[in-house]
């Protein structure tokens, strides 16, 4: 019987550490304050979901400041985003902020029904 592998097990097949995992999510995400600090005392299924979300931003919108761009032009389509908009979205993870554009997008193509 084949069991599945653990999420140590697919950290150490995929990137051979945990360390290497966190240098790969800083690498696409950025290196904000204390960030390196906070993934290292997170679990490794985590670090797979952080890493794979990471991945689709990169993908889909360049990084952190396109995902706010395209985020920032579904929730302001008439105009720029409010001040102090910007900073605010900043703080959030980019995990929050994929699930708020997709959530926008969703919106805006019920609109367009």
């Amino acid at each position: 019987m084949h069991h599945p592998k653990s999420p140590k097990q697919l950290v150490a097949d995929s990137f051979g550490s945990r360390a290497a995992l966190v240098d790969a999510i800083i690498g696409v995400l950025g290196d904000e304050e204390g960030l390196r600090s906070r993934l290292m005392g997170t679990t490794n299924k985590k670090l797979l979901r952080i890493h794979e979300v990471a991945q689709t931003v990169q993908k889909r919108f360049g990084g952190k400041s396109g995902l706010l761009d395209a985020a920032a032009k579904l929730q302001f389509p008439k105009g720029g985003p409010n001040p102090g908009w910007r900073e605010k979205m900043e703080g959030y993870t980019v995990k929050r902020l994929l699930d708020h554009h997709d959530a926008l997008a969703r919106r805006a193509s019920k609109a367009r029904d």
